[in-house]
């Protein structure tokens, strides 16, 4: 059931993520995927995954999407490109001194309480050219009822949309990390004035880009 309703609420926007991010990845690219879920974009994007050779490390608290996620990865081949570990970005350590060249928030970034500290942790897994990407909804305008809403869907859904990201809160946030937005794409306008963003962070002269 908890399957079902993650398709229903999720899979379209999964779809939608990835197949931004891995036509923005370069080629051989070395990812961690934060929240991967239950690896629904592997059934619309492995041939890309694998002529790309880009390698994805995801981690995800769910044991349960994780399985399904695993049975995809066999299904398509994909085990030479796709690892997932059943962690926390609060608990995960790379380990031998891996290093990212991306750290992907697909919808998970807005789940995080303390999002600070998260994000001094992923920077020090990135190399030195390493960047941070965001697929999520924002506002730019205050809603009320949306941070009414939001956190009790959980209720209905069985699904965490997490809190209510608004672009100035999060683009301060960025900042006092010393993390400038290199590309900030809408990729869709959502229901009450929400937009589906695609974001780009790292170190170097910020430039925003236009909606």
């Amino acid at each position: 059931m908890k399957n079902l309703l993650y398709a229903f609420f999720i899979d379209n926007v999964t779809n939608r993520c990835y197949r931004n991010c891995l036509e923005y990845f370069p080629q051989g690219s070395l990812i961690l995927d934060v929240g991967i879920g239950n690896g629904i974009m592997v059934k619309e994007h492995h041939s890309l995954i694998r002529d790309k050779g880009i390698r994805i490390v995801g981690i995800d608290l769910n044991e349960r999407y994780l399985a399904h996620c695993r049975e995809l990865i066999r299904e398509y081949d994909l085990e030479e490109h796709i690892r997932v570990i059943n962690t926390s970005v609060e608990s995960f350590e790379p380990g031998n001194g891996l290093t990212f060249d991306y750290v992907l928030f697909s919808m998970s970034f807005m789940l995080f309480r303390d999002q600070a500290m998260v994000l001094d942790r992923v920077r020090k897994w990135l190399n030195g050219k390493g960047k941070v990407v965001f697929f999520q909804t924002m506002f730019r305008e205050r809603s009320f009822w949306m941070e009414f809403v939001k956190p009790r869907l959980k209720y209905v859904t069985t699904i965490d949309f997490g809190k209510v990201t608004y672009e100035e809160d999060f683009y301060d946030l960025l900042r006092r990390k010393d993390l400038s937005v290199l590309e900030d794409r809408v990729l869709k306008r959502e229901w009450y004035r929400g937009e589906c963003r695609f974001i780009v962070a790292g170190s170097g002269n910020g430039l925003r880009g236009s909606a």
